[in-house]
C-alpha cells in the first residue's frame, strides 16, 4: 500500500538497508539546496542500472546504511542555488553519475575518492537518483541541459546518457577501437549492448557479443551483432573458431560477479576470455565494476568478492596487448552522444524491456536481478 507523505518536507525514494537482495521505496528528506551553487532536479525518469545490482547483491557500497540508492536520471530543474548561472529553473536536464568536483577538496591519494549518487556516506553522501529529487551539486558543471531541439525526443533515449551510454562508448574507445575493427563484447546487458551498439555506429567490420540470456542475446542480434551464448562452450574458442587470427578489440562489460560455463562465479574468467580472443597487438577495454570491500553492515557479502584474480599474464605479454580500465566520466561523452540522438542516428532505449512506477522498484529489482529483465525504467 502506498504510504502518503508531506510532498514539502518528504520525497519517495528507493532506499538499500544494506540487507542483500532486498530494497524498499519509503519517504526521505526532500532534497534541497545546501549550497549555492547546487541545482534541485524533480526526475521525470530514472533507471536501474547493472551496477545497481552490486549494491542489491551486498558486494558493494558504504559501510553505513541505510542509504537511497540509483545513479541515472533526468528532470526538470525545481530550485537553484544563488550562485548557479547556466541552469534555470524549468530547464529539461540530464544528472551524469559523477558530478563535477565533488570530492577535489580531499587530500590526494593513490586510490583517488569517487563522489557517487545512490552509493552513501563513503561516497560523497548525495542521495540517490531513484527518487522524485536529486540535488546536484556544482551544477553549472554536472547537468547537461537540453534545449528545445531535444522536446520531441523522450526519455528513454536520453536518460541512458546519465550513465551506460556514455560508459559503453568509452569501454570501445578504451579497447583502442578503430573503425573497421573486430570487437567481442562481454556481457549483453544494457551496457554490453550499447557497448555492441556503439561499435556498430563506429563502422565495426563485425561485433560478437557475449552472454548466457538468450533473450539479451536475441536483442544483440538484432542489432547487428553475432550472438555467443557461453554456456554452449569456451567463448574464445567461439571466437576463434570463426575468426582464427582473434579480434583486435575486446570490451569486458561484466566485473566481478561474472560466472563461467557452468555458471558457477569465476571472477578471472572473462578477463581470461577475453586476453584468449584478442588479437596480436589488440586492446581489452575493463568497463565493468572491479573493486572489492570488506564484510561491514552495508556490504554483507563482501567475502564473496577477492581483490585479486588470476591473470593470464604469459599471454597478454606475447600478445602485447594494451588494457585500460576503471570508472567512466560519463561527462566526457554526453556531448557528442547528445548529437547523435538529436539527429536520429543513434536510439539507445531499445535496451529498456520495462517501465515502472517506483513503488514497484523492489519487484523491478527482483526481476533485474534474476536476469528477467535487461533494463528497467522509474517514470515519474
Amino acid at each position: 500500500m502506498t504510504e502518503i507523505h508531506n510532498k514539502d518536507s518528504t520525497m519517495r525514494s528507493v532506499v538499500f538497508d544494506g540487507q542483500p537482495f532486498e530494497v524498499h521505496v519509503r519517504d526521505v528528506p526532500k532534497a534541497k539546496v545546501v549550497r549555492q551553487t547546487d541545482a534541485v532536479v524533480r526526475v521525470t525518469s530514472a533507471a536501474l542500472c547493472g551496477s545497481d545490482l552490486h549494491n542489491y547483491h551486498g558486494v558493494f557500497g558504504s559501510k553505513q546504511v541505510p542509504y537511497p540508492i540509483g545513479h541515472e536520471a533526468m528532470g526538470i530543474v525545481e530550485q537553484v542555488g544563488a550562485d548557479v548561472d547556466s541552469v534555470k529553473v524549468g530547464d529539461r536536464v540530464i544528472i551524469p553519475d559523477l558530478p563535477s568536483g565533488v570530492g577535489l577538496d580531499l587530500e590526494p591519494a593513490i586510490n583517488p575518492p569517487i563522489a557517487f549518487y545512490g552509493q552513501g556516506h563513503q561516497f560523497g553522501d548525495l542521495g540517490g537518483c531513484q527518487a522524485e529529487f536529486v540535488r546536484v551539486p556544482l551544477a553549472d558543471k554536472s547537468l547537461f541541459v537540453l534545449g528545445k531541439e531535444y522536446d520531441m525526443i523522450a526519455d528513454t533515449d536520453l536518460v541512458l546518457l546519465s550513465d551506460v551510454f556514455p560508459t559503453a562508448w568509452a569501454g570501445v574507445t578504451w579497447s583502442g577501437f578503430e573503425a573497421g575493427d573486430k570487437i567481442a563484447i562481454f556481457g549483453a546487458g544494457a551496457v554490453g549492448l550499447l557497448a555492441a551498439y556503439s561499435a556498430i555506429l563506429r563502422g565495426a567490420s563485425r561485433v560478437y557479443c557475449i552472454d548466457s540470456v538468450e533473450e539479451r542475446l536475441e536483442l544483440a542480434a538484432s542489432i547487428g551483432a553475432i550472438p555467443i551464448n557461453f554456456t554452449k562452450g569456451e567463448p574464445s574458442a567461439q571466437i576463434l573458431a570463426r575468426e582464427p587470427g582473434g579480434v583486435q578489440r575486446t570490451v569486458d562489460c561484466v566485473g566481478e560477479e561474472c560466472v563461467n560455463e557452468t555458471l558457477k562465479p569465476d571472477q578471472s574468467f572473462v578477463i581470461t576470455q577475453a586476453i584468449k580472443c584478442t588479437s596480436v597487438g589488440g586492446g581489452l577495454g575493463v568497463i565493468g565494476v572491479y573493486f572489492a570491500q570488506a564484510y561491514s553492515e552495508g556490504v554483507q557479502r563482501g567475502n564473496t568478492i577477492s581483490p585479486s584474480i588470476t591473470f593470464p599474464m604469459t599471454l597478454f605479454w606475447e600478445k602485447n596487448i594494451t588494457v585500460r580500465g576503471g570508472a567512466v566520466d560519463s561527462k566526457l561523452y554526453v556531448q557528442p552522444l547528445l548529437e547523435l540522438v538529436k539527429c536520429g542516428r543513434a536510439k539507445p532505449g531499445f535496451v529498456f524491456s520495462s517501465v515502472i512506477d517506483i513503488e514497484e522498484a523492489p519487484n523491478g529489482y527482483r526481476r533485474f536481478s534474476d536476469r528477467l529483465e535487461t533494463k528497467v525504467m522509474i517514470k515519474f
